[in-house]
């Protein structure tokens, strides 16, 4: 579901804003990112309970729709996340 498109320079996340970490958690979470971003992306969330708490509700919410079953969600569901899901991606 991540973007796996950036770009890493030393120092990245340090001075970026919350909302860049937030974008990167769903490549962090598939272990896609590079270990020199993944190491940055680790120390702040070790001294940012904000982002920590995003990363928590993003895990739950793929946990939970990765337990769902096709047949568990009705059409227009399924084609709603899907287009939510495709928009927030693009955005990014």
């Amino acid at each position: 579901m991540g973007t796996g498109n950036w770009e890493f320079t030393p120092f990245t996340l340090m001075s970026c804003s919350c909302g860049s970490v937030v974008k990167l958690l769903a490549d962090y979470l598939e272990r896609h990112l590079p270990p020199p971003l993944r190491a940055e992306l680790e120390a702040h969330l070790a001294k940012c309970p904000g982002c920590v708490a995003q990363l928590r509700t993003y895990e739950s919410t793929v946990s939970m729709l990765r337990s769902l079953r096709d047949d568990e969600l009705p059409p227009e569901l399924r084609l709603t996340l899907k287009s939510f899901i495709d928009a927030k991606c693009h955005s990014n």
